[in-house]
């Protein structure tokens, strides 16, 4: 759980160096424009000059993998804008 999400201490934490971060989620939400914790995200980095994306991983309790984390970095460098899975 990290609700409440707190927007000032999530901009507090972020080095001033950040230029794209990857949004991993453990939940699908179909219909929906993005998954819970990538919607936060984006809604706390608004204006910012940030590129943001977000994915899936471990549906289906799914191990969590060095090859995964290895493909969120590939994702990120411009393969997907948004809305990878990893791990199925």
């Amino acid at each position: 759980m990290y609700r409440p999400f707190s927007i000032d201490h999530f901009i507090n934490a972020l080095p001033q160096s950040v230029k794209s971060i990857s949004v991993l989620d453990r939940t699908k939400e179909p219909g929906a424009p993005g998954e819970p914790l990538y919607m936060d995200v984006v809604t706390a980095l608004a204006g910012k000059d940030i590129k943001i994306i977000g994915g899936r991983y471990g549906l289906s309790s799914k191990e969590f993998t060095p090859t995964m984390v290895n493909a969120v970095y590939d994702y990120l460098d411009g393969a997907c804008e948004h809305g990878f899975t990893v791990g199925i």
